[in-house]
């Protein structure tokens, strides 16, 4: 049957890889990229199978005080923090993924949902108030009539067991009596197929988190070393989309998996 897992591509930013979102529509994943010794802040599109980039290191007219907020559709949506002392004060601009264009911005919008042909969010300037905008255009439409469809997320994303956790227990008794590895403070779990997913943190001269990958059998197929010198704990340092796993390296490096189950 072949390799069960190989890897599919990587890619180094010049800065630490921030967020990550997905657009199921389009198969790709959008990087949101934080260069702190320059304050800037970048944001790069590839596909998640072949890793091509419909775009990299775009920025905006706001180098720093811009973070990515949603995907739906065509759109992707970035908060705005208008005021750097005080961070209530947000807007909106919606970039389109494929035309690679502002569609449109708002200066006055914290969002709260961002999902179907819709966003929702809290306008400030005149007292708090819900407005939805069509994620196309910007244009408010009536709340009672934006009706959305809720779709299920084709993300696999693991579970997070912190030390105290009856499910952390066993996973470490396993990975102590298999291959003498004692994780500490928390791990991540995930069975998809017949493969195993483990992203657990060992004590070294910090906290280094490692990721392994194994067959039923109890085979390793992968073991990486995704970061060191840890402070505290991620979530999500791990997931899977469109048949490949995905995972940051060493804070600036996005690694993919095929995996062949």
């Amino acid at each position: 049957m072949g390799r069960s897992i190989e890897h599919n591509f990587s890619h180094v930013f010049d800065g630490t890889v921030w967020n990550l979102l997905a657009s199921e529509k389009h198969d790709v994943l959008i990087a949101e990229v934080r260069n702190h010794e320059k304050k800037q802040v970048t944001f790069s599109a590839c596909h998640c199978q072949t890793g091509q980039f419909l775009w990299r290191d775009v920025t905006f007219d706001e180098p720093w005080w811009i973070n990515l907020a949603g995907v739906t559709g065509d759109v992707v949506l970035f908060t705005l923090y208008l005021e750097t002392q005080n961070p209530d004060r947000k807007g909106v601009l919606a970039y389109h993924l494929t035309e690679q264009k502002i569609l449109w911005w708002n200066n006055d919008l914290s969002l709260t949902e961002v999902s179907g042909a819709y966003v929702r969010g809290i306008a400030s300037k005149y007292g708090h108030r819900e407005v939805v905008l069509d994620a196309a255009t910007g244009q408010a439409v009536d709340p009672a009539q934006a009706v959305q469809t809720r779709v299920s997320s084709a993300i696999r994303r693991p579970y997070q067991y912190l030390e105290e956790n009856p499910h952390f227990a066993t996973v470490k008794t396993f990975l102590e009596e298999k291959f003498n590895l004692s994780p500490v403070v928390a791990l991540e779990y995930l069975e998809h197929g017949s493969l195993i997913f483990i992203s657990f943190y060992l004590r070294e001269e910090e906290l280094a988190n490692y990721l392994l990958v194994l067959s039923a059998e109890g085979d390793v197929l992968l073991k990486e070393k995704l970061d060191e010198q840890r402070k505290g704990i991620g979530l999500d340092t791990f997931f899977i989309l469109s048949g490949c796993v995905f995972f940051v390296k060493n804070t600036r490096e996005l690694d993919s998996y095929k995996i062949y189950d």
